[in-house]
C-alpha cells in the first residue's frame, strides 16, 4: 500500500508542478502582450505554515511593473483571471468561460486590446472556451473596436455607451 500511496502522490504532485508551471507561463505571456514586459506570478507550497494562516499552504505572489497606478492594477488581476482561466482551457477542464465585468474600465486602451485580442486567438486554436467582457465604448480605441468587433469570435462584448 505505501508504494502505491507514494506514486500516487507523486503523480498528484507532478499535476500540481505542470499547472503551476503552465499558469506561470500564461501570466508572463499576457504581460509580455500587454506591456512588452515580463510579468512575475509565483506559488509556493509551504509545508510549515502555521494553522492560523490566511493564505493556508500555498502562497501566490503577483506583480507587474508599476502596479501602484490603477490601470495596472485592474489589468493585473484580468491577467491573474485569465492565465487560470487559459489553464482550465488546456486541460479542457472546470469552467470554460470567464465574465469580467467592468473591470476594464481603468486600463490603458492599447494593453486592453492586445491582451482581448490575444485570449481570442487563443481560444479558436484551442477550439473552445468564451470571454465575456462589459467594457464602455469609450474605453477602446475606434480602430481597435472596429477589430474587436468584427473579428471576435470566442469574446463577446456587452458594450455600454457613456452618457
Amino acid at each position: 500500500h505505501s508504494h502505491n500511496y507514494k506514486l500516487n502522490h507523486q503523480i498528484h504532485h507532478n499535476q500540481y508542478e505542470d499547472n503551476i508551471i503552465n499558469i506561470e507561463t500564461h501570466f508572463k505571456t499576457l504581460t509580455e502582450t500587454a506591456y512588452d514586459e515580463s510579468g512575475d506570478l509565483t506559488y509556493n507550497y509551504e509545508n510549515d505554515v502555521k494553522k492560523s494562516s490566511a493564505t493556508g499552504r500555498v502562497k501566490i505572489t503577483c506583480q507587474i511593473a508599476d502596479e501602484n497606478s490603477h490601470g495596472r492594477l485592474y489589468m493585473k488581476i484580468n491577467m491573474f483571471d485569465l492565465a487560470l482561466f487559459l489553464n482550465r482551457i488546456d486541460l479542457n477542464a472546470g469552467c470554460q468561460f470567464l465574465i469580467h465585468d467592468g473591470s476594464y474600465c481603468k486600463p490603458n486602451p492599447d494593453a486592453k486590446a492586445k491582451v482581448i485580442k490575444y485570449v481570442d486567438e487563443y481560444l479558436k486554436r484551442k477550439g473552445t472556451g468564451q470571454y465575456f467582457i462589459t467594457i464602455n465604448k469609450s474605453e477602446l480605441d475606434e480602430k481597435d473596436l472596429e477589430f474587436l468587433k468584427s473579428h471576435m469570435l470566442t469574446v463577446h462584448f456587452i458594450l455600454l455607451s457613456s452618457i
